[in-house]
């Protein structure tokens, strides 16, 4: 009964430390899943930033662009009324406030003044 007993002994034992080098196994496996996660989270986190960059610029690019056809409006305008009344050119910052305002941009930035001059 005794040999019988440190048998099963031997066995539960074995299963045990089988049991133990699986859990041991999926352990690791689960802190490299979770390291991959942060991993991924980052690199979208960085993504989504250089996405917003850029939507902020063309939002930026775009409102220059209207004010530019705006004041080629103008100047074709003014050639050809020669001096009657012209409309109002509108300044940088409306089409900016104007154009962004149409998207929804999350943070923001200063816009760089440019200058333009008519010659």
């Amino acid at each position: 009964r005794s040999a019988q007993l440190e048998k099963e002994v031997a066995m539960l034992r074995e299963k045990i430390h089988h049991l133990d080098d699986m859990l041991k196994s999926q352990q690791r496996k689960v802190r490299q899943m979770i390291e991959q996660l942060q991993n991924s989270k980052t690199v979208i986190q960085d993504k989504d930033a250089v996405i917003q960059e850029l939507k902020e610029r063309v939002a930026y690019l775009e409102a220059e662009n209207l004010e530019m056809h705006d004041r080629i409006e103008h100047l074709i305008e003014k050639q050809v009324s020669r001096g009657g009344p012209s409309s109002r050119v509108r300044s940088k910052s409306e089409y900016v406030s104007r154009y962004v305002g149409g998207h929804v941009l999350s943070s923001p930035k200063p816009l760089p003044l440019i200058r333009v001059v008519e010659t």
